[in-house]
């Protein structure tokens, strides 16, 4: 068991030192930090204290740089709970809705109140292994079938869990994004929520969650999260919420492939985290194109687009085509090796729950983009003003990538 935890991953580590190590999970999250960085500063370039909001996030391109190059769990930890304050003033400082402060509230006490607990168990495993560093500590094997062990596996990932987010502790997603700033919605979806994996992932290194008590209970919830926030997608008649839901169900199949801690799961995972947040972050971006014209972003409200800009139209579909997780985009290979994972460890149960899953995200998909772009425009929404270049442009850079890295998934992924 120790000779497989310790060589995890360790034929692809870049760069190592006391501080800061470097390998194909924070490679190219790097990169999509910096990226969808990038997006943010041209997406909010017609906002007011535009130098306010570039420091803000430019201090938050830092703190997520520093979190995905950190060697240890204590300074991961930091700089995890450090890029609340910068998410948390976008959102009250350039949202538009009264409910934000209460959607920043959300965001801050679900997040404190479940790291507490991972700051304890790194205090403990520092005190357990004598160090908390992501590549060398491992624990006693007699620890992983002992009783202590599945309170320690629990209390570990409690906090990846709430970030990810699973279902049941979700409830501040939403939220957040609905009134956060379109800059906010982007970082949120794009790179904060790939935060949760990532720690959970470098924690795979001594965690095996298949020997914890409660093993098949998280299994079998992160099965039946995919199943029903797809449910709950059609119930939404807000944009914005029907994308956040989406990244529940996608992030929950990520979670369900960290139970098998094979390589083609983690190829998946890599693969699903760089693809998820370039599509929720343009589908996010798409949105507020739509609020600006109609000043609403119901979806009884946003109709008719492909009669009005067929160019949005086509990227709105390549965006919807990604988020359903169809061909040629990153997303249906990373999805293909996440469901054979989960196949791999759950057996028919899982390809059960992973069908039903699958088939509901390719209809909300469907839904979400036939609803926009069909119809007829309502009477009742503002002036109709054509979108202009930048807004093209946005979502040109966010399809790029999406559909381009699947010719260069050789570079990607670890096989």
């Amino acid at each position: 068991l120790v000779p497989f935890l310790m060589g995890f991953h360790s034929h692809f580590v870049f760069f190592h030192s006391f501080w800061f190590c470097l390998d194909n999970f924070s490679t190219f999250l790097l990169i999509l930090t910096f990226w969808i960085s990038l997006l943010m500063c041209l997406s909010m370039s017609n906002s007011n204290k535009l130098e306010s909001l570039f420091f803000c996030i430019m201090a938050l391109n830092f703190v997520l740089a520093m979190a995905f190059l950190s060697n240890s769990f204590l300074g991961f930890y930091i700089f995890f709970e450090v890029s609340l304050i910068p998410t948390l003033i976008i959102i009250l400082g350039w949202g538009v809705q009264p409910e934000r402060i209460r959607a920043g509230s959300y965001l801050l006490i679900y997040t404190l109140v479940g790291s507490l607990p991972l700051l304890g168990s790194i205090i403990f495993m520092d005190y357990h292994c004598g160090t908390v560093k992501f590549f060398l500590p491992f624990l006693d094997a007699y620890f992983y079938f002992s009783s202590d062990y599945s309170i320690f596996c629990i209390l570990f990932i409690l906090a990846f869990l709430i970030k990810l987010p699973l279902y049941g502790v979700h409830l501040w997603l939403p939220k957040a994004h609905v009134e956060a700033p379109v800059a906010g919605s982007m970082v949120l979806a794009g790179i904060l929520l790939k935060l949760g994996a990532y720690g959970l992932i470098r924690s795979l290194r001594f965690l095996v969650l298949d020997f914890c008590f409660w093993s098949d209970f998280f299994f079998i919830w992160a099965l039946f999260s995919m199943c029903i926030v797809g449910f709950m997608c059609f119930r939404q008649c807000d944009l914005k919420s029907l994308i956040a839901y989406s990244s529940v169900a996608h992030m929950s199949l990520v979670f369900s492939a960290c139970f098998s801690c094979d390589l083609i799961g983690m190829n998946g995972v890599l693969g699903m985290l760089i693809s998820h947040g370039l599509c929720s972050s343009g589908l996010f971006f798409g949105v507020q194109c739509l609020y600006e014209n109609s000043g609403s972003r119901s979806l009884y409200l946003n109709r008719g687009i492909l009669s009005l800009s067929p160019m949005f139209s086509f990227f709105w579909f390549l965006l919807c085509v990604g988020n359903a997780s169809a061909p040629p985009s990153l997303n249906l290979l990373s999805e293909f090796f996440l469901i054979s994972s989960i196949v791999n460890f759950g057996g028919v149960f899982g390809a059960v729950f992973c069908g039903v899953s699958i088939f509901l995200a390719g209809l909300f998909s469907i839904y979400l983009y036939v609803l926009v772009c069909h119809g007829k425009w309502a009477l009742s929404s503002n002036f109709w003003m054509p979108f202009n270049f930048r807004s093209f442009l946005i979502m040109f850079l966010h399809v790029v990538p999406l559909y381009g890295l699947l010719f260069l998934s050789n570079f990607i992924f670890f096989v």
